[in-house]
Formats: C-alpha cells, structure tokens, sequence
C-alpha cells in the first residue's frame, strides 16, 4: 500500500521534521512527502500520515495532530509519532527529545525555566547549524519524492534514530553481563573492558538502573589499543595528572580528566588508580 506524508507548510520546526525523519523510517511504503494544507478527505484516508495539523489525533487512521489539546497538554506531533511506534520510553531518556516536546507545547520561555536556563540559550541550542540547514530546505520544500535526496536525509536521519535506540537497549545488556564495579582509595570505579566502539553508550543507563555511582570509567580507548579513563562527574578527588609519566600511560589530558593507557591487566590499572586518586 503506497503512502505519503502530508504536513503543514510554512516555517517547520524540529518537531514536526523529526516526525517526519521517523515516519520515512519505520515505512518503506512513502512515495512522497507534502507539505501543505490538508485536504478533508484525507483525514480519513490511512495511506495519508497527517502530522502536524488537521486538528485530529487518530493513529489508526494516520492522524497525528495535537493542536487540539487542553493547553498545557505536554504532547506533541513528536511524541505522539514516538508513542505510535513504541519509542517514547525509550526517546524520553534523550535529553534532545524531552526538551523538543516542552518546546513545541509549553513554549520556549516556559521550556527554558524548567530547564534552569535562558530563552537565549535555548533557541541557541536548538537551531545551530545542522539544525538550520535542513529546516530551510526543508521550507524551501513543496513536495518530495522518496527518491529525492532530502528525503533520503531525512530518512537516514530517522534511521540513526531508531538505530540508536536498538544499539543502547543491546548495550545495556552486554553493561549488565560484562560491567563490573570496583571500589579504589574509597571511590567506585566502573570497569566496562570490552572491545566496543563507543564503549560510554549506556553507561549511565546502567548506573542509574544499579543505584550506583561511579567517580572513573575503565573502558576501550577507540583510538588506538589500549584503555581510556576518565573522571565522571569532575570529581575532585580523581587527577590523572598524578600519573602522568608512568611507564603504562600513554596521554594525560593537560587538566587531568583522562588518561589513556597501555592494554595492560586490571590489577596494573588499580595501581594506577590508587595513585590518581587521592
């Protein structure tokens, strides 16, 4: 069954694109993408995803507008697109998809107080480069095949997304076979030393669903053989500058919050620790 994708015109905004991002990605079937005013009918019409206006929410029918909410209602095209396909735990562990659906329905004044910071600040993180350069050609857009390169973007984009999800839920379980929790000089140590590209992933995850907390992670140093530590949290009691020259240690940042080592065993990397940590 053929689709398409029919959201407002005008200026977009991170909401509804990245809706769209995770539409093209969960659908082989989209042929194009409109972005114009929808037509009555097509409300009704299940081969038509209408995100972001039609003042209806009704996903079996394809509808995913919020509009029509009670004000102050904290959903979205966003979340309710992430809630359609099973995504919003998961995308609420991201600080990037919490603060787009307080955006897009408190407003950023509002989103900036319950973030602790500026209105300035916020519509500064939100709209960086990145950010601006697919929002305008994403305006500048009428219609879209499914062959055309944006669409390709927006499509990859949404598959990273997803994608991400899968690899930090199959991290996090590799963490809860493989991780281990140390104590050196009275301070936890996480050890995660398996040979992983980007060994943080899900390290908090981790953490927060042990109760613990960790002063230094131990984890494979992706650069080149060997092992990174690092101090979480700028915990003032962990300067790796004080083994600095050590026979093992290949780099010490000049402030001291990482450190990387030769492949060496996990006895010889506590003898280190006992000495940075003080």
């Amino acid at each position: 069954m053929t689709s398409r994708i029919v959201t407002h015109g005008g200026g977009p905004h991170m909401d509804d694109l990245i809706s769209v991002c995770i539409v093209l990605a969960m659908n082989n079937d989209i042929k194009c993408v409109e972005r114009r005013p929808v037509e009555p009918e097509e409300i009704a019409d299940p081969k038509v995803w209408v995100l972001d206006q039609g003042g209806v929410h009704d996903p079996e029918n394809r509808n995913f507008d919020h509009h029509q909410f009670p004000a102050g209602t904290r959903r979205c095209t966003l979340s309710l697109i992430a809630e359609h396909f099973d995504l919003k735990d998961d995308l609420n562990e991201m600080v990037w998809f919490r603060t787009l659906v307080l955006d897009d329905t408190l407003g950023p004044i509002k989103t900036a107080g319950e973030l602790g910071c500026s209105a300035t600040l916020l519509k500064g993180l939100l709209r960086g480069p990145l950010n601006d350069f697919v929002l305008a050609r994403f305006e500048q857009a009428k219609k879209l095949d499914s062959d055309s390169e944006l669409v390709k973007l927006l499509s990859a984009i949404g598959t990273h997304i997803v994608t991400d999800i899968r690899n930090k839920k199959e991290r996090l379980q590799l963490l809860r076979e493989k991780a281990e929790i140390g104590e050196v000089n009275g301070l936890k140590v996480l050890f995660f030393m398996e040979d992983v590209s980007d060994p943080k992933l899900s390290i908090n995850a981790y953490l927060k669903e042990a109760g613990k907390n960790a002063a230094v992670l131990v984890v494979n140093n992706t650069r080149e053989s060997g092992w990174s530590l690092s101090r979480v949290g700028d915990h003032p009691r962990v300067d790796f500058r004080r083994i600095k020259g050590e026979n093992d240690v290949l780099f010490v940042h000049a402030n001291g919050f990482v450190a990387k080592v030769r492949r060496i065993e996990k006895p010889a990397i506590i003898r280190l620790l006992e000495t940075a940590i003080v």
